[in-house]
């Protein structure tokens, strides 16, 4: 035997006690403690404290001894509990010195930390991550601490030194297992060794093995201490973590709950930097790797011990188990657990995502598709599993038989679902029992062959054939560059039209066909679909990539593969069954709303949120908005929104209080308006505005007599109505009022003066009226109201000269002139802001509508100084809420929008595009009678005959029902519906125009 082994102590126990209460003045019952090199023993004295005596190996270094002390009181002093305390002896040393075979060794007294070891008790997350927190503590009170024993050159369980353990490796007797450590050594020196310099150092435990770590006894998911400062040294302050992970592993029963346990707990007691969550699990394996290497140098130095490679057996173990996983998974779980994005950058990327240009990956955009949610939550309960031959019977049943032929109709699969289905053998872990079960993709179901295209630039990263069963079957991968980062988009379940398409390291252009659907034997197994995939980090595969993650590690999974949706674009209401379809509210509805409101379309819509120029149905679904000239700069214009949230949460109140925000928004509205229209009174709604328009203008002249355009509508309150003759002359309307006198409607394509000079004419039936008035009253002054271009009378565009020379004769009998903007007002019109200015005119009073307020509750009445002055008789004006802050605030943000969006030279660029396509149609479908219009407010009239211009409804009737089915919401106005009525939102361009034509076309062409 060497001098080193025989130098152990080996004091008796009497001795112990005796070296006890000679030395540190302490009695007790003294039980020996077992110990390799050491001698300890556990001092038990009758007023119940408890010490731990140590007798170090004489071969010890006394630096080490004084590191450890020297820690220990450091512990102390920063308040760190749980810890072993030094007891200081008679003479107040920190050890004191005693004798073994002839040579002088190291006798200490430290307190006792009660408890149960680790090792002896039941692991569980809790316990665990109170593990972490316990040595994030620890690492936390290291700090500041420094001592030069701590600097061990040549250590062999230092892992910043863990290198010099690599000749080490050829020691390990299994090829197999050799083979994995020098894997695990090569990736240390290629991704761990050149980033610790740069990493956090210290003085380290180093040791809180099974065996150190003290847990409470009567609550063993507490820890109570930590012992054995034996292995210190000076290293990167994560190699700590690392090792604390090493033991806490092995055997665990979940390695992924073990792993994020304990990093965060230690994360949350001492935050990690990125770069050290980057390397702990490199860190943790090579600390297993260590522990192996040197077992298998002891063993073959001394091969009579069995014992050094039983030893090794759960570190292999845990190597192996990990080596079944893909590292990088596991390094992003760790990331996650402490703190960060599972991959770095992703939130970035998510962002640029969000903010891209994306090109639909269907034609046409599956986002306007009728489609169907396929949840597997079980709110479908006869659908059958995607894997069962038996759903394609079951989804081609759902289709819709209002659905058009030529469109495929679509189901589709969440991102984040939890699935049932995903049994085989490829959705099981070696970490874990939990089997991967929550949806990583978007699936988008439709028949085999549909068309794929390319989502964004990008090149081959793969064409690959995943085979097993339930596997993707043909697969691309796309690699992009976005956000100063690379990432991924996969498409499973193709059809083998794919490798003769596209090839690995091929340039892809945005919209570039990429792919067709797979069919049931060409794509592992499955109904025919698409699964669309975003990676931001392949991992460590190549040609295939997870489908589907663990619900407990979606946090990490959903850094790994983000929300498909970021590119797809898909509402959410797709992925979800509505639980009050339109059915279910129609029969609500006609139980408790009166059923003179009106529904629009055979299929009645509903419609659950608003975007821009979309409107979106229950299912998710996409429409084109053609109509809503109300929503004047789009559904939900986020500027306005915010304007109106922000005033509503700061004050709502009636206009009895000054507020700056009203004469504020009369000036933006009077800097409009030609000639001395000034004065700006607020209201409510359009139909307000009229009543209040009538008011000052018969206050002004001492007499109700008002003269209108046949098919007029000015608002459904009493007194408009009364002025509407689209209103009383139809089903359920009434005589034509004594005081009002009706004109011819100036319709230059089917009145009966026609022509674009058949204004003059027109003009000239108001004598006809004034000459009414004045048989009644004496002398013919009459309030005149028209809209400056019609809407309900079929998008009429009003013949030049005739609102001149309607002007000119009401004023000779010394009437007012007001003119309706409700429809055709704030730049609608594209060469001018109001419609009136198209006819060259300066009205005396100016009514607008909810446009000013984009559908909220906003409209107002602008006139002079002098009709104002003249309404001013003493009757009080008062409208509670009209002008009232919030709708002041609103109001401003549409003004804001029409200018930064330049909406009003969009709508005259836009609606030339659009005539000019409507124009083009006719040259084609014969039932196009007319297309007129300015800027964003355009009629088609369709006709049965072109020469007799008789009107077709019917026509007019089934194009609208056949839009409304292809995803297009528009309507018919016109005294015998028969015009196609098109004023959208102003934010309507070219793509939108584009789109509309090209549906009308469809549309036309089932009328033959």
């Amino acid at each position: 035997m060497s001098a080193f082994d025989t130098a152990n102590p080996a004091f008796s126990v009497m001795d112990l006690a005796r070296l006890a209460r000679e030395h540190f003045g302490v009695e007790g019952r003294v039980k020996a403690l077992p110990s390799e090199r050491d001698q300890n023993a556990r001092l038990i004295c009758e007023d119940g404290r408890e010490f731990v005596l140590k007798i170090a190996n004489p071969a010890e270094d006394p630096v080490q001894i004084a590191l450890q002390n020297a820690t220990m009181r450091h512990l102390e002093a920063v308040g760190m509990a749980g810890l072993p305390r030094v007891v200081a002896t008679r003479d107040g040393a920190d050890h004191a010195v005693v004798e073994v075979a002839g040579r002088p060794a190291l006798m200490r007294l430290v307190t006792w930390v009660a408890g149960v070891p680790l090792a002896e008790t039941e692991r569980t997350p809790g316990q665990l991550r109170a593990l972490g927190g316990f040595m994030g503590r620890m690492a936390r009170a290291m700090q500041g601490f420094g001592h030069p024993a701590a600097f061990r050159p040549g250590f062999p369980w230092s892992l910043d030194q863990v290198g010099q353990l690599a000749g080490h490796v050829e020691d390990i007797a299994d090829p197999w297992r050799r083979a994995m450590v020098a894997a695990l050594f090569a990736r240390y020196a290629a991704r761990v060794a050149p980033r610790l310099a740069g990493l956090r150092a210290g003085v380290l435990h180093q040791d809180a093995n099974d065996w150190n770590v003290i847990t409470e006894a009567a609550e063993p998911e507490r820890i109570a201490g930590l012992i054995d400062f034996g292995d210190m040294c000076h290293g990167r302050v994560v190699n700590e973590l690392a090792i604390t992970l090493a033991y806490a592993v092995l055997d665990a029963p979940d390695l992924y709950a073990a792993l994020w346990s304990v990093i965060s707990g230690f994360a949350a007691e001492f935050p990690l930097t990125e770069d050290e969550a980057d390397v702990v699990l490199d860190l943790m394996r090579m600390r297993l790797a260590c522990s192996v290497c040197i077992s298998s140098r002891q063993s073959k130095l001394h091969p009579e011990n069995d014992y050094l490679l039983i030893s090794q057996g759960p570190a292999f173990a845990a190597l192996e188990r990990m080596g079944k996983i893909d590292a990088e998974f596991l390094v992003a779980l760790c990331r996650r657990a402490a703190g960060f994005e599972a991959v770095r950058g992703v939130g970035a990327l998510r962002a640029a995502l969000q903010a891209a240009a994306v090109q639909p990956i269907l034609r046409p955009d599956p986002r306007r598709l009728p489609r169907m949610a396929l949840p597997t939550d079980g709110s479908l309960r006869d659908m059958p599993a995607f894997s069962d031959r038996a759903f394609d019977n079951w989804f081609a049943a759902q289709r819709p038989a209002s659905v058009p032929a030529d469109l495929p109709f679509l189901g589709f699969g969440a991102w984040g679902e939890k699935r049932s289905v995903y049994t085989s053998a490829q959705f099981a872990d070696a970490a874990s029992e939990e089997r991967r079960t929550r949806h990583l993709g978007i699936d988008i179901f439709a028949p085999a062959g549909t068309g794929l295209h390319a989502a964004l630039d990008g090149v081959v990263h793969s064409v690959t054939y995943n085979a097993d069963p339930l596997d993707y079957g043909h697969t691309l991968i796309l690699r992009h560059q976005m956000a100063g980062r690379e990432f991924f988009t996969l498409y499973g379940h193709l059809g083998g039209t794919l490798p003769g398409l596209v090839q690995p390291g091929q340039q892809v252009k945005a919209g570039d066909l990429i792919a067709h659907f797979g069919d049931w034997h060409e794509n592992g197994g499955w109904a025919p679909h698409v699964h669309f995939q975003i990676m931001s980090s392949m991992l460590g595969q190549d040609g295939n990539f997870f489908g589907v993650g663990h619900d407990s590690l979606w946090e990490v999974w959903a850094d790994i593969c983000p929300d498909p949706n970021l590119i797809l674009r898909i509402e959410p209401e797709s992925f979800t069954i509505d639980p009050e379809p339109p059915e279910a509210i129609l029969a609500h509805r006609r139980r408790v709303i009166g059923r003179s409101l009106s529904v629009s379309y055979r299929e009645k819509l509903k419609i659950v949120r608003g975007r821009g120029v979309w409107l979106i149905d229950h299912t998710g679904r996409r429409h084109l908005d053609t109509v809503n000239n109300i929503t004047h700069v789009g559904h939900c214009h986020p500027h306005v929104v915010a304007a109106q949230a922000r005033q509503a949460a700061e004050l709502n109140t009636n206009t009895r209080y000054l507020h700056g925000l009203m004469p504020a928004l009369a000036d933006r509205i009077a800097a409009t308006m030609p000639g001395n229209l000034s004065v700006v009174t607020f209201v409510n709604s359009g139909t307000e505005a009229n009543e209040l328009a009538l008011r000052i203008a018969r206050t002004a002249l001492g007499k109700k007599d008002t003269v209108v355009l046949d098919w007029a509508y000015h608002g459904n309150s009493g007194g408009t109505v009364e002025i509407s003759p689209y209103k009383f002359k139809r089903k359920g309307g009434f005589p034509q009022p004594d005081f009002l006198q009706v004109a011819t409607f100036p319709d230059p394509y089917r009145g009966p003066h026609r022509g674009a000079d058949s204004g003059p004419a027109y003009a000239a039936d108001l004598d006809r009226c004034l000459d009414a008035v004045a048989a009644r009253t004496g002398d013919g002054a009459a309030t005149f109201i028209a809209e400056s271009l019609s809407g309900v009378g079929g998008q009429v565009v009003l013949p030049q000269g005739y609102l001149a020379g309607v002007y000119d004769r009401v004023r000779a009998r010394g009437g007012i002139c007001i003119a309706d903007e409700v429809q055709c007002g704030f730049g609608r019109v594209g060469s001018a802001f109001w419609g009136f200015q198209l006819q060259g005119v300066v009205p005396d009073i100016v009514v607008l509508g909810k446009p000013i307020g984009n559908g909220h509750p906003l409209a107002a009445v602008v006139t002079t100084p002098e009709l104002a002055d003249r309404f001013a008789n003493g009757m009080e004006y008062f409208n509670s809420f009209g002008g009232n802050p919030v709708s002041m605030a609103v109001g401003h943000a549409v003004l804001d929008v029409i200018e930064t969006e330049h909406l009003q030279a969009k709508a005259l660029a836009t609606g030339e595009r659009l005539m000019a396509g409507y124009r083009r149609l006719a040259e084609r479908f014969r039932v196009i009678g007319d297309v007129r219009g300015s800027g964003l407010f355009v009629g088609v009239e369709l006709v049965g005959d072109r020469e007799t211009r008789l009107p077709d409804a019917a026509a007019a009737d089934m194009v609208v029902d056949v839009l409304r089915r292809r995803g297009i919401l528009s309507s018919t106005d016109g005294p015998d519906d028969n015009v196609l009525k098109i004023k959208p939102p102003m934010v309507f361009g070219p793509d939108e125009a584009d789109l509309l034509l090209a549906e009308t076309e469809t549309a036309l062409g089932a009328l033959a």
